[in-house]
């Protein structure tokens, strides 16, 4: 028969635990609370309690910070997470010195301290400079889209949300007029329906309400081209944005990370898609925030990286203008590598007969047209010809272009105008032919930067630094939304 040790539920254990032996030097949770408790002055915080005489005394700062970072560090994002962690978990007991803060009382500090978060991360940022944690030399910029807590339902012009207003109110009159003709029907009337009718015409009513006191508050959004861009009822700083995975409702997030290990000097939030436009702002927060820790001229001469999303002129022009080596290529660039030469041969095949994809084409592109060399003329996939209306003029951007046009009578009757022409409203083609550098163009200039053997060796760096931080970021730490709006 077999034998086991005997074992009962009901007996008490006497279990001594000091706090302090359970964060270990070396540990992730040592460093939290050996930076927030000797190297962070928050007295900063001070201001924001009033219970000096009178009132509940308030769970130290110190605490609560140490809880978020290293809940943030573990992927524990919400603040019922944390407190559930600071009752069961022996290194949250630690931290924060056995106290069992409330999951209010983490929210509320989380929501309120974005006034203090940019101070404290200079704090941390000048420390990791005293530790000779940064290198200076290289530094990474990019972007990750993420969601915001809004939904793109509730997305448009202010054209598109007046009407969906309108429809709200017509489902509103449409309920109210089932609910009285069931109010009549006697055999068929009962509480639960009565509460259910009613509970749907409150919402729809919340609904239409919403909108229209937010469209009577705000103005119309304008986006780069003096255009309306859809607004959002529920955040509107937020934008809809495409990503790989679909289009979400959200905000970019950009940051700029060190080479050496890679700390991120600066992070800042855009309600917008593109990336043409966030250089400067991002450079602008990194010198701040490097001369602020003490380095002069901090940005001068360093080398600074970004994928193709940055690729603007206006981008461009603000590393010229903050005197950076920057590498940003332009979406063309590996068409132009000899090492992609063969590339094509590792698409992966889309059929069951393993037939290379090959995109197609909706309009013809300037590559089917032919010029004619006895005529000058630029003659159409349809035997049109094309007369010249420009030669050799600058565009805005800086290039240098010679502009064809067809005359209205060769595009009127053509059986490939749906295949030449965008729009159906359109009269006639026109083709510009971009050739020749441009002197002092920033772009034909970053363009000869990148093809060169030093240029890809230096601009190859860039996915070993800044990937693997939005990576863990979104990952490891699941802090793939932003939660909290204004």
């Amino acid at each position: 028969m077999a034998r086991y040790k005997f074992y009962n539920y009901n007996q008490l254990m006497m279990v001594p635990v000091s706090l302090e032996q359970q964060l270990i030097p070396g540990t992730l949770e040592y460093a939290i609370h050996h930076i927030v408790e000797q190297r962070l002055d928050l007295s900063l915080f001070d201001d924001r309690y009033s219970n000096d005489e009178t009132g509940r005394k308030a769970i130290a700062p110190k605490l609560l910070i140490k809880i978020v970072l290293f809940g943030y560090s573990r992927g524990l994002i919400s603040s019922r997470s944390l407190e559930r962690a600071c009752r069961e978990n022996i290194t949250f007991m630690a931290l924060a010195c056995n106290h069992q803060p409330d999951h209010s009382t983490i929210a509320a500090f989380i929501s309120s301290i974005d006034k203090e978060i940019e101070s404290l991360f200079t704090k941390v940022l000048m420390i990791c400079e005293e530790e000779g944690l940064l290198g200076g030399t290289h530094l990474s910029l990019d972007g990750l889209k993420l969601s915001s807590n809004a939904a793109k339902e509730w997305s448009g012009t202010f054209a598109d949300l007046k009407k969906k207003q309108e429809a709200l109110e017509r489902k509103v009159e449409e309920a109210i007029r089932e609910h009285r003709a069931a109010d009549k029907q006697e055999e068929t009337k009962s509480d639960s329906d009565n509460r259910r009718r009613q509970a749907r015409i409150k919402r729809l009513k919340q609904k239409a309400d919403r909108i229209e006191q937010f469209l009577s508050k705000n103005k119309p959004k304008t986006g780069t081209r003096a255009k309306e861009i859809q607004s959002n009822v529920t955040d509107n700083e937020s934008a809809k944005m495409a990503t790989s995975h679909g289009v979400l409702q959200g905000y970019n997030a950009n940051a700029i990370v060190d080479e050496k290990n890679q700390i991120v000097l600066h992070g800042e939030v855009f309600g917008k898609g593109e990336d043409g436009s966030s250089m400067e702002s991002m450079l602008n927060g990194a010198k701040e925030k490097l001369e602020s820790i003490g380095w002069e001229d901090p940005l001068k001469d360093r080398q600074i990286t970004a994928d193709t999303g940055y690729y603007s002129v206006k981008n461009l022009e603000a590393c010229k203008e903050y005197e950076v080596d920057a590498y940003v290529p332009d979406p063309q660039f590996r068409k132009r590598d000899v090492r992609f030469a063969d590339a094509g041969r590792h698409r992966r095949s889309v059929d069951k007969r393993h037939e290379r994809y090959k995109s197609k084409k909706r309009w013809f592109s300037v590559e089917d047209f032919k010029l004619d060399d006895h005529t000058g003329k630029l003659i159409c996939p349809a035997g049109k010809a094309l007369y010249r209306n420009g030669k050799n003029f600058q565009t805005k951007d800086g290039y240098i272009a010679t502009s064809y046009r067809a005359p209205k009578r060769a595009c009127s009757g053509c059986h490939m105008r749906s295949k030449c022409l965008r729009s159906p409203e359109g009269s006639t083609r026109q083709v510009r032919i971009f050739h020749g550098r441009r002197p002092g163009s920033l772009t034909d200039k970053m363009k000869r930067k990148i093809d060169t053997v030093e240029g890809r060796k230096v601009y190859s760096k860039r996915l070993g630094i800044v990937e693997p931080v939005f990576g863990n970021i979104r990952s490891c730490k699941r802090m793939d939304k932003v939660y909290l709006t204004e």
